[in-house]
């Protein structure tokens, strides 16, 4: 009950290819806004994964990829400090080659000439809970995923693991029941008619926490705790908000040592069982749809084709599953070389609601 904030691990195109696409998602795309002003405004909770309380922070990483058949992306086993992704070695047999060599402009970022080919790319996500959304009132109460912006992740790591100069207490922000909601504000970039994509390119995240606790909700918004048990939160979040507010790191421990020990947090812990298994009931799992899993046979041959075409000096767009080319190679003429390499061009920015 009540998991320490200090042990997150984070602290210390088709179905069959691991696309990002999930239904699971929860998009806050200032293009959904029902706003005059266009900012997408909503309250959330980010909760720790219930099936993996340690592992409530995902993250991603993966590749965009893209052959004569389109593009896809995988999730690499980069994602679980894993290093034996065969992308990844194909990355550094490039990358580590001799500079201005073929096998070395496979990897170049386009402003040295070379064609990019490998787009890697981060996001951090978690498991949230909708408070409200007037943007999308369908979505209120449910648990989906959210790709956590740097801002947002900025302000809920600074108030669970503030450093030990500042002598702040470790608030528990993501806790299922004593944790803390968010109003986010998502804010579009500017309207540039020479550049549109600043639009979509330049969003800003914002975010409160708010001082009050929240407790998490059943979907349909009832609440998840009977009169009785409620008081014995209400207790327990009274006798835990001098903990929060010391600045003392040694009363902060005799008083959390003297609140485990009482009769009220006893009765907490086994209500805070209950919760956990009501919330895994109606909660999606992160790691077990966000997370790495082993590329099916058909993903594998897929990429190693990528992988064989890449090695040796073609463009896997503009060439066929033997690496034939079909309309240009590294020798093609410069001009085509350059429509390709703006073809894989993607943004990297970790406020990118996509």
């Amino acid at each position: 009950m009540g998991f320490d904030p200090s042990q997150l691990s984070v602290f210390n195109q088709d179905e069959n290819t691991q696309k990002n696409f999930n239904s699971n998602i929860y998009k806050t795309r200032p293009a959904d806004s029902k706003s005059d002003d266009g900012i997408y405004r909503a309250t959330i909770k980010v909760i720790y994964n219930p099936f993996n309380l340690k592992n409530s922070v995902l993250q991603q990483q993966s590749y965009g990829l893209q052959d004569n058949e389109g593009w896809f992306s995988v999730v690499s086993s980069l994602t679980v400090n894993d290093t034996n992704c065969p992308i990844f070695k194909a990355w550094k047999k490039c990358h580590y080659a001799e500079k201005g060599s073929q096998l070395y402009l496979q990897a170049a970022p386009k402003e040295e000439g070379g064609n990019a080919l490998f787009d890697k790319r981060f996001a951090r996500y978690v498991t949230v809970q909708i408070i409200e959304d007037k943007n999308q009132p369908e979505l209120e109460g449910k648990y989906m995923f959210w790709k956590l912006p740097k801002s947002i992740w900025d302000i809920i790591n600074a108030k669970m693991n503030p450093s030990v100069e500042s002598k702040k207490a470790p608030i528990p922000v993501m806790d299922f029941l004593f944790g803390r909601a968010i109003d986010i504000e998502v804010i579009p970039g500017p309207k540039d008619p020479l550049h549109p994509e600043r639009v979509q390119r330049e969003t800003k995240y914002m975010g409160e926490i708010s001082e009050d606790v929240v407790s998490c909700v059943n979907p349909d918004g009832s609440p998840l705790l009977n009169d009785s048990e409620q008081d014995v939160l209400d207790e327990y979040v009274h006798q835990m908000s001098k903990v929060w507010r010391s600045k003392n790191p040694e009363e902060r421990a005799e008083l959390v040592k003297e609140i485990n020990a009482n009769e009220n947090t006893q009765k907490l812990r086994k209500i805070y069982e209950r919760v956990l298994e009501e919330i895994k009931k109606v909660c999606p799992d992160l790691n077990e749809e966000l997370g790495y899993h082993e590329w099916p046979d058909n993903v594998k041959q897929r990429v190693q084709k990528w992988i064989d075409i890449v090695l040796s000096g073609n463009l896997p767009a503009t060439s066929d599953n033997d690496g034939a080319a079909v309309a240009s190679t590294l020798e093609a003429k410069p001009e085509v070389q350059a429509s390709t390499a703006s073809s894989t061009e993607t943004d990297t920015s970790d406020d990118l609601p996509f």
